[in-house]
């Protein structure tokens, strides 16, 4: 673990390191001054594992003797990982949810009688249900209870989430140019990866998509970021090599052509000009095409 020198909040050099939980500690103030994300087990070896827990048998933590917090903190992040994966969620939500899960529960460690507890069930579908409200995922909370019910068994969502704001404060939500450029550095790299486009061409198309949706960034409020990601990409492309058909994209963006379209042509009419390093592309296309 990399030592800290002084807290941030008091200036105390008085740190105390444990690294069984990974964090370090100001003894004077109490504060969190550094904090690793990350649900290894302890360095100390058993001869033999007789936990049932499922997560028991995964190669991170065979032969591992756990303590009781560190045990529910494993199941946790398991059990985020399974829903995470059946459900088909996107990658981010397992990183976001378990930082949800670690705060709040060094949130929870200095209260008073009654002191209030939440199951590892209860752990694990509010700081996914956390995730998604923080990278603004268009299914709503019904829709999430039902999904995760055959799952992890009925929970009340909402209860659970009001219990939990006693402690910490509602996750900050991405901003929609944030997610609307990772969908589009998404959608490049999965054409780099099939070969659909090389490398340098998709670095070229990335990049410009990105700035056509920052000259228009109106269009991008209250819209779905996959939708507006996928109209810049086809937008820059058109602009650039015209590499793609509607109809070819559409389906390998997975959203409507009409849709599509439309924000396409909007985004055009107020592109920046287009990169010097597509030129050469432009070129190419268009030999091949038996324009020059």
């Amino acid at each position: 673990m990399c030592e800290v020198e002084r807290c941030t909040e008091c200036g105390s050099k008085n740190i105390l390191y444990d690294e069984t939980i990974g964090e370090a500690v100001c003894r004077d103030c109490g504060l969190v001054v550094l904090e690793i994300v990350d649900f290894s087990a302890p360095a100390d070896r058993i001869t033999k594992n007789t936990s049932k827990s499922p997560i028991a048998y995964t190669s991170a933590a065979v032969g591992t003797k756990f303590l009781s917090y560190q045990r529910l903190e494993v199941n946790v992040a398991f059990e985020i990982e399974r829903v995470m994966l059946h459900l088909g969620l996107p990658v981010a939500t397992k990183h976001i949810a378990i930082t949800y899960v670690r705060r709040l529960r060094r949130a929870m460690r200095h209260q008073k009688d009654p002191k209030i507890r939440f199951t590892q069930t209860q752990l694990t579908a509010i700081s996914i249900w956390a995730a998604l409200k923080q990278l603004k995922h268009p299914m709503n909370c019904n829709e999430f209870s039902e999904k995760i019910t055959p799952l992890l068994g009925e929970v009340n969502l909402m209860k659970t989430e009001k219990r939990a704001l006693q402690f910490i404060e509602p996750v900050p939500r991405i901003s929609d140019i944030t997610l609307v450029t990772a969908h589009i550095n998404k959608i490049v790299q999965v054409l780099a990866n099939n070969e659909v486009i090389d490398n340098y061409y998709s670095h070229i198309l990335g990049k410009y998509a990105v700035e056509i949706v920052h000259a228009k960034d109106n269009l991008v409020k209250g819209r779905k970021s996959d939708l507006i990601a996928a109209s810049a990409v086809f937008a820059a492309d058109g602009l650039i090599a015209e590499y793609f058909t509607l109809r070819v994209f559409a389906e390998f963006a997975n959203v409507g052509a009409g849709n599509l379209s439309t924000f396409a042509e909007i985004f055009k009419r107020s592109a920046p000009p287009v990169p010097k390093e597509s030129a050469a592309i432009h070129f190419t296309e268009n030999l091949f095409r038996g324009i020059f």
